[in-house]
Parts: structure tokens; C-alpha cells; sequence
């Protein structure tokens, strides 16, 4: 087994994917599902987190409790 290189360009299906070493992605203290926004700059790429998961999880569930407001306050009374 090879050992980690550092980050790498992959191809997925229809989509390339930056893979990143476990070590560089604790020193962030990212995980997966993260979402991250990308800024290019004139010698590379600029990564930024924007949301945790589960504050990406959190806005979703947000969104359905708006969603089913009605069928949740029915749930509770039942």
C-alpha cells in the first residue's frame, strides 16, 4: 500500500474529486458533508467550509418542519 500522498485529483463518474488526507482534514476540523465554497485564485483554488453538517442537516430540517408545520402540531396533540 502506497502511503498518503497528500490531496489528489480523481475522476468519479461524470465529476472530478479533490481527495483530502484524514491528518490535513483533522488539523481543520472538517468532516464529511461539510460544504465548502471554492475561490479561484491566480496560482490555485481557495477552499472555505460555509456550513458543518450538521448545521447543513439542521437548515434541512428547519425547512421540513416549516414545510409540515400543520401535520406536526396534529402529530403532537394526537
Amino acid at each position: 500500500m502506497m502511503p498518503d500522498m497528500g490531496p489528489k485529483i480523481e475522476k468519479q463518474g461524470e465529476r472530478w474529486v479533490v481527495t483530502l488526507p484524514v491528518d490535513l482534514l483533522a488539523q481543520l476540523g472538517w468532516n464529511a458533508g461539510d460544504v465548502l465554497a471554492a475561490e479561484v485564485l491566480e496560482d490555485g483554488i481557495k477552499l472555505i467550509r460555509t456550513k458543518t453538517s450538521h448545521e447543513h442537516a439542521m437548515q434541512i430540517a428547519r425547512r421540513g418542519m416549516h414545510k409540515y408545520r400543520e401535520a406536526m402540531e396534529k402529530l403532537a396533540k394526537s
